[in-house]
């Protein structure tokens, strides 16, 4: 309604920036569909200014994804009021936080074999959850490793899958705050393992604020893992084909504008750590991972990303892992 209105989509388009009359009419419509209110005129002002830069800085990725080969997958989304600093500093980890993994083998990319994947219906992948304004994808990505290789294993058999505690492995793995980022493989020796296994997300709520251990031996546990893996480099196919959907790290700076397609240009170093469900590789012009995120449903294409598979695509297949072993 509000595109027909205004004349102009919401979705990405060969120029999201125009005039500054056409601007305002695109960001009293994008406050609308996103409910955002400013309580002061220099709140405001920021934020329109903000909007016009993330405008142009859509356009240009744009730009670069159709002079890759690929497609126009950047447009409008709920961070379009943040400048690009604001975004990195609120949504992803904090530089020195995540330790990059280090590998021995070659690093040969292999090309993508036909077929398709996704793990998703398989009934082993929990709905798409928000770590809003904290750093803690890194707990995100390994609680819903957990959960999905948990499921794999059995340990939901006969009943329904519940969301383990993402507040249980971000504070119960360092000493710091975790919101500031890590390492998804810490958490699945020290934030489960070292306590018998993860709690419930009901019982134990993410809070956006990862500081205390709040652990409760009398709690029911309902995974547990006996260690990780740490894939080779460029494995993430055979992973989805032979094991589960692993947790992920990525690089994800340019993440802020894309809503939807196949997104095959990124830059930056990894920042981020999400769940790989599955690929598309038959039937489709473009083959592409298919990334679930954790920046709720509003975001990406319902909660989720695709990442052409040609090539490594925001360094996908650099850090891949998973649990081992998984029991209740």
């Amino acid at each position: 309604m509000l595109s027909a209105i205004f004349g102009f989509s919401l979705f990405a388009q060969a120029s999201l920036h125009g005039s500054a009359d056409q601007n305002y009419a695109k960001f009293q419509a994008w406050q609308a569909q996103y409910g955002k209110v400013y309580g002061t005129h220099a709140e405001f002002d920021k934020a329109f200014t903000n909007f016009q830069n993330f405008l142009i800085m859509a356009d240009a990725r744009n730009a670069a994804e159709l002079a890759a080969g690929g497609e126009e997958c950047h447009g409008l989304t709920q961070f379009a009021d943040l400048s690009q600093g604001q975004f990195q500093d609120m949504y992803l980890m904090k530089p020195g936080y995540y330790v990059p993994r280090e590998h021995n083998e070659t690093a040969r990319i292999p090309a993508p074999m036909a077929g398709n994947v996704d793990w998703r219906t398989k009934g082993v992948v929990t709905p798409v959850k928000n770590q809003a304004q904290c750093g803690s994808c890194w707990a995100f990505s390994a609680t819903e490793a957990m959960e999905s290789y948990g499921a794999i294993g059995g340990f939901y058999t006969g009943g329904t899958m519940i969301p383990l505690s993402t507040e249980q492995s971000c504070s119960c793995t360092y000493s710091y705050n975790g919101c500031n980022g890590g390492n998804p493989q810490n958490v699945y020796k020290t934030a489960v393992q070292n306590y018998g296994g993860e709690e419930s997300d009901s019982y134990y709520p993410y809070t956006m604020n990862c500081a205390t251990c709040s652990v409760k031996s009398t709690a029911t546990k309902y995974v547990n893992t006996n260690g990780y893996v740490n894939a080779p480099k460029n494995s993430l196919q055979n992973v989805l084909d032979t094991s589960g959907p692993p947790s992920v790290c990525v690089a994800a700076e340019s993440w802020n504008t894309y809503n939807g397609g196949v997104m095959s240009s990124c830059v930056g170093s990894i920042d981020h750590c999400v769940q790989a469900v599955g690929y598309t590789n038959s039937g489709v012009a473009t083959p592409y991972w298919i990334v679930r995120n954790s920046w709720g449903t509003s975001w990406g294409i319902q909660g989720y990303i695709y990442l052409a598979m040609a090539g490594d695509t925001c360094q996908i297949q650099d850090d891949i892992n998973y649990p081992i072993d998984t029991k209740v």
